[in-house]
């Protein structure tokens, strides 16, 4: 509900109506979804699909259609694409609607929470720890302390004051202040540097990439291998100059079958739209997992990922704190300060009113001692995960609550044992400490000690679980906390972290001593924003793929050079911007199985790939031989119906679907050769020792090398789909028997009327079933040996 404010009316709704007619409004920038009409262009107009469509029209003009059959798959491949794509946009277009960005403005008195893109010119709006600052901006009320690394490149964040700038991009580390509109929409500074900055990025897919790579390279030999194999096919038959084309009849439009059977071999039509559907699935999956995707293909790298980072606020807990005490401060060596009980409450009271922090500590701290103005405060400084405390000044002294070692500093050797010993119990410890002064970004001078304030943080009830279905898995999990490390690792410990004892504080350790010793231990606390990345980036530099989950601005660095960055929804805007993947439910137990459909994408594909590439191998490779020996191409299109349909594409959707956790490695297209070469060679070593034979044996016909080669060719095919399936279960072999008898029964029932198949003689049976066994005894060797070479 709206509520009443007493800072500045804001504008009316005449004002609001006027800007909105004059254009001065936020309007967001176009969604970085795809069109309805870019999804159905970008698959009904592929380059492949416009090279079969002309090969259609051409079998058409000479009334081939028993030859079409491919026109049928490509549209199938073609509507399962768009159909699984627009139901994957419109997915992913409802979740993004539930993490919104929103702004907290004022108008007409009163706080009101509206979408970021109906931010007019000189609206109101509230501004505080984590939000995302989404409009250029002044301040006219209270103190931010914003991080511009976006915009300016510094790291170090930047004090804003009333009359100051602040700038869309930047986000906001700590403070709270009321900011009034100044531009909007593309007028913001972030829009005038990007439409001066035209790079464009890198593709974010490594498979995407080597899969364009093999597209490219047939998309340029194609056309080629096609116009000559259509020339040796004519000339073969007496033919030898343009005029005699349409004039030729019969030889014609057997040359124009050959040339359609090597080309229409030679596209790898469904590989490509299974990536997509594939892709689009697991964006549909994760959603019922209320799991928003906001960078398509980083679900690849999921699959790569073998460590985990993450706070334990929000993910090992539920982040519902609670104080559970207060106690005081005992030592002999520091100088400490007594307040009664009621006065003590009074000032946290009155700091809670002040600094208004809405963080798990601070809502905790606010409901056990109040949030009430008893005094009033001339100075704020709002809690930052760089100082780890927040502080506030009245007229009597200047209060300070946050970790003891940095409110202490070098003095908190005097303390460090009573707080040890209560971060061993898994409590959090506060230090309420009396500063001497006070700035925008620290306390300085004499520090007296006050007293303990111990918080209780709840672990989740699926922690346990969940941490286990990782350690199955075999991906590590890090602790990267700014709490105490001892606290951190008792929680560790109950939430079921291997190795949770071992743990360190990097508070005053250098970047060296953190690199030297960072890969022994679990549970890191008192880390900064800055060590966070360091830590990450060490990890990856020593092989690891990392994935960082985060909710806060402290986290923002980390999320930025993880691997995969995943945030929470109830996190902050930034956070949740910048990541690859958001938690709705910021349930930490889906974790697990957002890594396990990664994995099933990337190894899945990388099998169905095999499938499509080794026809494109083998015939690519037959087809120069072909020429090189003046043979014409065996094969028309309707005899690569079989293997086409049956032994590819069916079992492809299947494989592509099925569950697959195995952590992906190596390189794609290495990982997809080693298993394509071995097929493809043989395949064509079969055709040739068909050909060979045909020459020692001058009564076999070409329909019958067509029909041994074809034969022959599908039985090769069915030993890569085995080998890809390797280690069989039930759904494998239900796929490959059913493959067999399916393929079995088209060339023994269905072969000569529909794919144009002839009866064999007793030698072409014996050198069928010759051919086949050998297939057999050298698809191991042969796979075995080119592993060799290849590694």
């Amino acid at each position: 509900m709206a509520k009443e404010k007493a800072v500045n009316g804001g504008l009316t709704i005449e004002e609001v109506n006027q800007r909105f007619l004059d254009g001065k409004v936020n309007r967001k920038p176009a969604s970085n979804l795809k069109s309805v009409g870019k999804i159905i262009s970008d698959n009904l107009f592929s380059y492949f699909n416009l090279i079969l469509a002309l090969l259609a029209i051409l079998l058409i003009s000479i009334r081939s259609f028993e030859n079409m059959f491919f026109v049928v798959i490509a549209l199938m491949n073609t509507l399962i694409g768009i159909i699984q794509e627009l139901k994957a946009r419109s997915t992913v277009k409802e979740l993004s609607l539930l993490s919104q960005p929103m702004a907290s403005v004022i108008r007409q008195h009163f706080e009101l929470e509206i979408p970021i893109e109906e931010l007019v010119v000189d609206d109101l709006y509230c501004l505080k720890a984590g939000n995302q600052i989404v409009t250029d901006s002044d301040i006219a009320e209270g103190v931010l302390i914003v991080n511009e690394a976006n915009l300016t490149g510094e790291a170090e964040p930047v004090v804003k004051k009333p009359g100051d700038r602040v700038y869309s991009g930047s986000f906001v580390v700590s403070g709270n202040a009321f900011t009034r509109v100044k531009l909007v929409g593309k007028d913001n500074f972030i829009e005038q540097l990007s439409a001066k900055v035209k790079t464009l990025g890198k593709p974010t897919s490594v498979m995407l990439r080597s899969m364009k790579k093999i597209l490219k390279v047939i998309g340029i030999i194609i056309i080629p291998l096609g116009l000559m194999t259509f020339f040796t096919a004519f000339t073969k038959s007496g033919y030898d100059y343009l005029p005699d084309f349409f004039q030729a009849g019969e030889p014609y439009q057997n040359a124009l079958k050959k040339m359609a059977g090597s080309m229409v071999a030679m596209v790898p039509s469904g590989m490509f739209l299974l990536t997509t559907f594939t892709f689009a699935t697991g964006v549909i999956k994760l959603s019922k997992k209320n799991v928003l995707v906001q960078e398509l293909y980083s679900i690849e790298t999921l699959s790569r990922i073998d460590m985990v980072c993450l706070d334990k606020t929000g993910t090992l807990t539920d982040g519902s704190m609670r104080v559970s005490g207060v106690e005081s401060i005992q030592t002999d060596t520091i100088e400490t300060a007594l307040f009664d009980q009621k006065k003590l409450e009074q000032i946290i009271s009155s700091m809670n009113y002040a600094l208004k922090e809405t963080n798990p500590t601070g809502m905790a701290l606010s409901k056990y001692f109040g949030k009430k103005r008893k005094f009033f405060s001339k100075k704020t400084l709002a809690f930052s995960s760089q100082n780890k405390y927040s502080a506030v000044c009245f007229d009597f002294g200047i209060f300070a609550i946050g970790a003891p070692e940095m409110v202490l500093k070098g003095k908190y050797m005097s303390i460090k044992k009573q707080v040890e010993a209560f971060a061993r119990k898994g409590k959090r410890v506060l230090l309420f400490a009396q500063a001497e002064k006070i700035s925008e970004e620290k306390i300085s001078g004499k520090v007296v000690p006050i007293a303990l304030i111990l918080l209780d943080d709840h672990v989740r009830e699926s922690a346990l679980s969940t941490l286990n279905d990782f350690h199955t898995s075999g991906v590590d999990i890090k602790i990267i906390s700014g709490d105490n490390h001892l606290t951190v690792a008792d929680v560790a410990e109950r939430a079921g972290v291997p190795n949770a004892n071992k743990a360190i504080s990097l508070a005053n350790l250098s970047d060296e001593k953190i690199l030297e010793v960072a890969s022994q231990y679990t549970v890191f606390g008192r880390v900064r924003p800055d060590q966070k990345k360091l830590l990450i980036t060490h990890f990856q530099k020593l092989g690891r793929k990392v994935a960082m989950v985060g909710d806060g601005v402290n986290d923002i660095l980390a999320l930025k050079a993880a691997d995969c960055s995943i945030a929470m929804a109830n996190g902050s805007d930034a956070a949740r911007n910048i990541s690859h993947l958001v938690l709705l439910d910021s349930d930490f137990s889906s974790m697990p199985q957002i890594v396990k459909n990664g994995r099933q994408i990337v190894n899945n594909m990388e099998r169905a790939s095999v499938l499509y590439l080794v026809k494109t191998v083998y015939t690519i490779l037959l087809t120069i031989i072909m020429l090189l020996t003046a043979n014409i191409y065996p094969f028309e299109p309707v005899q690569m119906f079989v293997i086409e349909t049956f032994i590819i594409s069916f079992p492809s959707v299947v494989i592509a679907l099925e569950p697959n956790n195995k952590l992906f490695q190596g390189h794609f297209l290495r990982n997809v050769f080693r298993q394509v070469i071995p097929g493809a060679i043989l395949i064509v070593l079969n055709l040739l020792a068909v050909y060979g034979f045909a020459r020692f044996w001058p009564s076999i016909t070409s329909g019958e090398i067509s029909t041994v080669g074809i034969i022959a060719a599908t039985f090769a095919y069915l030993l890569v789909l085995v080998n890809i399936s390797t280690p069989l279960n039930r759904l494998r072999s239900i796929v490959i028997m059913s493959a067999g008898f399916i393929s079995a029964f088209c060339f023994i029932v269905l072969g000569e009327r529909f794919f144009k198949l002839v009866p064999l003689s007793v030698p072409s049976i014996l050198l069928l079933l010759l051919l086949m066994e050998s297939t057999y005894i050298l698809m191991s060797v042969a796979k075995r040996e080119l592993v060799k070479f290849w590694a």
